[in-house]
C-alpha cells in the first residue's frame, strides 16, 4: 500500500504550532526569573560577601595569634574601611599602632559610595573617622583568643540595608541580618 499523498495545498508546511511556541515562551520565562532570583541586588551580594570577608580575616587574626603567640593586635575602624594592626615597640617608653602588611589583613578600604562602617561597644555607638591615612585600634585581639566584644555594622547608606558582625569576648564572630533583642 502506497503512502497517502494529500493535495498539493494542504501539505504541511515548516514551522511551530501556537502551542509549541506557548511552551518554549513559558519555559524561558521560567529561566530567565530563576536567574533573576540567583543572580540578586548587585549591592545586596557586595554588603554579604564584605560582611563575610571581615568575618573571615577576624578569625584569621585571632587564629594566627593563638597559634604563634605573637604580641597584641587590634582591628582599626574608619567609615571607609578597616586594618589589622599589631603593636610595636620602638624604645621603652613608645610604642606604636601599625597596620599589618598582609594582603588579607592590610588595610581594606571599602568604596564609601556602596558601603560604610558603624561601631557599637557595650551598646554605646563609637564614632569612627571618615577616612584618613592613621588607624586607631578599636577591637583587640588577644593571644589568648580573646577579643572585645562589639557590633560591627556594615551597611549600605542610602538603601537601609544592613550586615551586622557580632563579636564575644571568647572570640566568636558571627554575621548576622538583624541584632538579637537585647
Amino acid at each position: 500500500m502506497a503512502p497517502r499523498q494529500l493535495p498539493a495545498g494542504k501539505r504541511g508546511q515548516p514551522g511551530f504550532t501556537l502551542l509549541e511556541l506557548l511552551v518554549v515562551l513559558i519555559l524561558v520565562g521560567i529561566m530567565a526569573s530563576l536567574a533573576t532570583l540567583s543572580i540578586g541586588d548587585g549591592g545586596e551580594r557586595k554588603l554579604r560577601s564584605e560582611a563575610e570577608r571581615l568575618a573571615g580575616a577576624l578569625r584569621l587574626a585571632r587564629d594566627e595569634l593563638l597559634i604563634t603567640g605573637e604580641a597584641e593586635r587590634a582591628l582599626g575602624l574608619r567609615r571607609d574601611g578597616y586594618s589589622f594592626l599589631e603593636l610595636v615597640i620602638l624604645d621603652d617608653a613608645t610604642r606604636e599602632w601599625r597596620p599589618v602588611v598582609d594582603p588579607l589583613l592590610g588595610p581594606r578600604l571599602l568604596d564609601s559610595d556602596l558601603l560604610e562602617l558603624d561601631l557599637e561597644i557595650d551598646g554605646e555607638r563609637r564614632g569612627l573617622r571618615q577616612t584618613g591615612d592613621s588607624w586607631e585600634p578599636h577591637i583587640r585581639l588577644g593571644n589568648t583568643g580573646e577579643m572585645t566584644p562589639a557590633v560591627i555594622t556594615l551597611r549600605i547608606p542610602r538603601r537601609g540595608m544592613e550586615r551586622h558582625l557580632e563579636i564575644g569576648l571568647e572570640g566568636r564572630v558571627e554575621v548576622r541580618d538583624a541584632l538579637p533583642e537585647r
